[in-house]
């Protein structure tokens, strides 16, 4: 049974009044990345309903995605670039009058904060057991980590100094799987890797410097890397755990269902949530990551009137998080008060991204 169906499961058990259904829907379609699983045939589907009738090519796995050059977009060079400020995957096309849905040319770019786009060649985008493979960015926007088909292993590299750095610990590519999810520390020095949600099939843990490794039972999701811990997620019942880089530490369970998960707060103990029940309701819940308490509830002011609540991200202080969401096609996200509940903009990524497109945002593993 998928994770979607033993969520689905769980929550009605435990909030028979909330439409359990719509609200699953809706994070799907809006979110890449939640506690729910996403299943190839979802994925498709979703997919082909955007383009009646069509059929559609996926990137094969014994090959790389054909290069996209339709475009004056340059390959990420070797060197300094600068940090970046987000990733993306192009999407796939559609070719009239056949209604092919051509999904082979589908490749990884980065934007800079400068605002120039690089294509990244070199980063997995599929593999034969996954539509899509992650990429991961550092919380300062400096370190890029990606799967690496002619390493078999995973690379980080350091785009402000150039520096590349090639995991000594081989991952068979068949390992990544449906809702891959990657992270990166903010030293670039850790990788976590998350093979396949809702799985039993363990994570891992990867010193790129040494080549040692911790497990991460195949229960949690990673979030983030931060501070010498990585952040854990176990959903349903729902357990916090930051595992240090060498292991060890054990997990702190909430009193309720809670997804969207933040990184670590600067303080050290503090994350936001989002409570099941309430996702669309643009509510964020403070959670204490030592002792499970709930901390209080946030309303949040000032997104868009049909805006969506999609994600919660990095810290920006100790009073602001960045949050993700979306409004008629258009992707964004929010610097929120954790205080006031007052939002600001903070980026769009309309140029970029429409619907079904990737985004990946510095400092956690998820994609929207």
């Amino acid at each position: 049974m998928t994770r979607l169906r033993n969520t689905l499961k769980d929550l009605a058990e435990e909030a028979p009044l909330v439409n359990l259904a719509d609200a699953a829907i809706a994070i799907h379609r809006r979110r890449r990345r939640t506690m729910l699983a996403v299943s190839t045939v979802a994925t498709v589907a979703a997919l082909v309903a955007t383009t009646a009738g069509a059929v559609v090519i996926w990137p094969r796995g014994d090959h790389m995605a054909t290069p996209q050059r339709v475009d004056t977009v340059p390959d990420l060079p070797d060197g300094k670039v600068g940090a970046i400020e987000h990733a993306y995957q192009t999407p796939c096309k559609v070719s009239e009058p056949g209604r092919v849905l051509d999904c082979s040319a589908v490749e990884w770019r980065v934007v800079t904060r400068s605002g120039t786009t690089y294509r990244v060649p070199q980063a997995l985008v599929s593999s034969p057991k996954a539509l899509r493979a992650p990429v991961a960015i550092s919380r300062d926007g400096r370190m890029l980590a990606y799967y690496s088909r002619d390493a078999q292993a995973h690379v980080v590299r350091d785009l402000v100094s150039g520096v590349k750095v090639t995991s000594p610990v081989t991952v068979k590519e068949d390992r990544i799987g449906p809702g891959s999810m990657l992270a990166v520390s903010e030293d670039g020095r850790y990788v976590a890797f998350d093979p396949r949600e809702g799985s039993k099939d363990p994570g891992l843990l990867i010193d790129m410097r040494t080549g040692k490794t911790v497990s991460i039972p195949g229960k949690y999701e990673v979030i983030s890397i931060k501070d010498g811990a990585a952040e854990l997620i176990r959903y349903r019942k729902t357990d916090l755990w930051l595992m240090p880089v060498t292991g060890g530490g054990k997990p702190v369970r909430f009193d309720g269902v809670f997804i969207m998960f933040s990184e670590l707060s600067p303080d050290g103990r503090t994350v936001v949530a989002v409570d099941f029940p309430e996702v669309r309701k643009r509510v964020l819940t403070l959670l204490d990551a030592k002792t499970g308490r709930t901390l209080r509830k946030v309303p949040i002011r000032g997104l868009p009137k049909d805006g969506s609540v999609d994600g919660v991200a990095t810290w920006l202080s100790r009073s602001e998080i960045v949050v993700v969401g979306g409004d008629k096609g258009r992707r964004f996200s929010y610097a929120v008060d954790v205080n006031t509940g007052r939002a600001r903009l903070w980026a769009t990524y309309s140029a970029q991204l429409g619907q079904g497109l990737t985004l990946t945002l510095p400092g956690v593993s998820y994609s929207w």
